[in-house]
């Protein structure tokens, strides 16, 4: 594993309920539960040096011990589906960084959700984030159909944008990009600041429309089940 002047931790939420698709976390691809999946890719990252699995399933955090990553008991207040990724990270940096105030993390916050992205990805991301000294970076994915998009009331559409986007060739229209969900790249200190994640001048890595696949709802699900096997090259 390289040492860094900065310490890289790895940052994985995984907790027991989902609102969308339930037991989302406990559900397997190759074999593997989703955040199986995102702790060894963690663990082959060139670049992460420590790695934190967070939880408040006893199930989930003995598979972290397992893995030989360290793991943390996540409070009730934090599992709520109001709870916010921002909320979960402050308590995380306060509560498992030593001496956060003084000292400086990079944190790679990686969602279970997303099974194709692999170590090459976080590495690559991890790399560029360095090697262009950003305070961000999150993984995106090109909105292919933004400025096509509808508003929708009870009984009609209603182009967002002007109505004649909705005609034009998708390759005469600005090309804009959505957060995939797979990675997000910041200092402690930056955090800490706001409270947040900062994404005004944010660095960005772009993934493919299949690496970018995002497990919200049994759909979702299905689809990377059966693009798995082609895919996933990871073995325990």
């Amino acid at each position: 594993m390289k040492k860094n002047k900065i310490k890289i931790i790895g940052f994985i939420p995984a907790k027991k309920n989902s609102q969308d698709l339930k037991n989302k976390n406990f559900r397997k691809i190759n074999n593997l539960l989703l955040f199986e999946l995102a702790i060894l890719n963690a663990k082959k990252s060139k670049f992460i040096d420590k790695i934190y699995l967070s939880s408040d399933s006893d199930k989930i955090l003995n598979k972290g011990i397992e893995h030989k990553v360290d793991v943390i008991k996540r409070k009730k207040y934090l599992c709520t589906n109001s709870a916010s990724a921002n909320s979960i990270i402050l308590d995380f940096i306060k509560n498992n960084l030593e001496k956060y105030k003084e000292k400086n993390y990079i944190i790679v916050y990686l969602q279970p959700t997303s099974p194709f992205r692999n170590n090459d990805h976080i590495d690559d991301s991890i790399n560029y984030f360095l090697k262009k000294k950003l305070k961000t970076l999150l993984s995106v994915t090109e909105n292919k159909n933004f400025f096509k998009s509808f508003s929708m009331d009870k009984k009609t559409l209603n182009p967002f944008f002007k109505s004649e986007f909705v005609t034009s060739n998708r390759q005469n229209l600005k090309k804009t990009y959505s957060p995939n969900g797979a990675i997000y790249i910041f200092y402690s200190s930056d955090f800490m600041k706001n409270k947040k994640i900062n994404f005004f001048d944010s660095g960005y890595y772009t993934m493919n429309k299949i690496d970018s696949i995002d497990i919200d709802d049994e759909s979702d699900y299905e689809i990377a089940k059966h693009l798995s096997k082609k895919y996933i090259k990871i073995k325990k």
